[in-house]
């Protein structure tokens, strides 16, 4: 392994010649970037009041391959790094995806597998947990990512439809999950689920469409027996000419024979140049009280840049925990080589009496420029924040950022 990790760092400092190109559907493509990060923060870990300043460097390398043709597409896809901090070498967050999709006249086929392997030192703030989407998702376990150790999450799924043009439609999904820890804290405990759904989908009309799902789910955490949950589900979907109009019922049962419900009524707007969505709903929470849910997104493209806003209040039906997560973000390019770009980042779990809150958030201000046809530079500042049940802390880090995109076609 040490071998290997020096490979890496001396990799990551010879420079890469290649012509980075846009992708075009069909064929063979692949891709490469490489980043070094390099920052200074004032308190790394956040878990604490005693102050941890450290500098750290972080040379990432991204590779993906795609293959291809008019009825198959099969994707792979690793991330990976080695980071530097107080003079010591280690592997950064690593993440290795593969996914397979068959599409034939009626049907599709889509297999997925993930692996992810991520250093809870690292893990300050909410913004560590945007996807690649760009949306903000917490964890089950977000409270609890606290203090050392490394957090494996990998996943592998299946899913299969058929009667993609009648107006009855089918589909069967499988998928299990382990989630692993090394020398992390003791409230952090291993755990597998597994989870099977089935659905049915019913055109009633060019403008109505209805689906019925059931799925049954199966948690098995380290030290506590396994946990089942049932789960029927409805959805009513209007296509309406600004966007549709969804609503949806379900009735989850826990082992125990209690049953949960929950509903919400979810409207999207396709407006001129920009979108907004809206959900508004009430879960049934695991003492029996209704507690609201609801999320709003918004998105307005520009000509010379972009402004994004995402709020998303989730609970699932008999759980306790509910979360809140916030994301904004602003661009705009000075120029065709310069642009600016600011981020807010907002996410919180807390209890049905407000207790146990745990909240972090971060507001990030930085300044990009192409130094030529294949190299970016962006510089830039970070203010974090963490409350974990009345405890706050804070950081400021600083920071500078060189990327390396590459593309190409064998």
């Amino acid at each position: 392994m040490k071998y290997l990790r020096s490979l890496m760092a001396v990799a990551s400092l010879c420079p890469i010649a290649a012509t980075a190109q846009e992708a075009e559907p069909g064929g063979v493509f692949f891709t490469l970037d490489f980043s070094q990060l390099l920052e200074a923060t004032t308190d790394r870990d956040l878990a604490t009041t005693q102050t941890e300043d450290g500098f750290d460097s972080v040379t990432s390398l991204s590779f993906g391959a795609v293959t291809e043709t008019r009825t198959d597409r099969l994707a792979y896809g690793l991330d990976t790094g080695v980071r530097l901090s107080d003079g010591d070498f280690s592997n950064d967050d690593s993440t290795v995806s593969l996914t397979y999709r068959r599409n034939s006249a009626d049907a599709v086929l889509d297999v997925s597998a993930r692996i992810t392997r991520a250093d809870i030192s690292f893990l300050r703030d909410a913004s560590d947990f945007i996807d690649a989407g760009g949306e903000l998702v917490l964890p089950d376990d977000f409270e609890d990512l606290t203090g050392s150790g490394i957090r494996n999450d990998g996943t592998i799924s299946a899913t299969l439809r058929w009667g993609e043009t009648a107006p009855l439609g089918y589909r069967i999904s499988l998928s299990q999950r382990a989630l692993r820890y090394e020398d992390a804290n003791a409230t952090l405990v291993d755990e597998d689920t597994g989870r099977v759904s089935a659905g049915l989908r019913l055109n009633f009309n060019e403008v109505t469409t209805g689906n019925l799902d059931l799925s049954y789910t199966q948690t098995d955490e380290v030290g506590s027996g396994p946990e089942d949950f049932t789960t029927l589900s409805t959805a009513l979907t209007f296509n309406r000419p600004l966007g549709d109009l969804t609503t949806r019922v379900s009735a989850t049962r826990d082992i125990e024979g209690d049953v949960f419900w929950a509903a919400a009524i979810d409207r999207r707007f396709e407006l001129t140049g920009r979108t907004l969505n809206g959900t508004i709903g009430v879960v049934e929470d695991e003492d029996g009280d209704a507690r609201m849910t609801g999320q709003i997104a918004y998105s307005l493209p520009r000509p010379a840049g972009q402004v994004d806003f995402s709020a998303i209040r989730s609970l699932s039906a008999g759980a306790d925990r509910a979360t809140t997560t916030i994301t904004a973000g602003y661009r705009r390019n000075l120029s065709p080589v310069r642009n600016i770009r600011f981020g807010f980042d907002f996410g919180q779990a807390s209890n049905p009496d407000g207790s146990d809150v745990l909240a972090t958030g971060s507001l990030s201000a930085s300044y990009g420029i192409s130094l030529t046809e294949v190299w970016d530079l962006s510089i830039g500042g970070r203010v974090n924040v963490r409350d974990d049940d009345g405890t706050r802390t804070s950081s400021n880090t600083v920071f500078l950022a060189l990327d390396r995109p590459i593309s190409w076609r064998p």
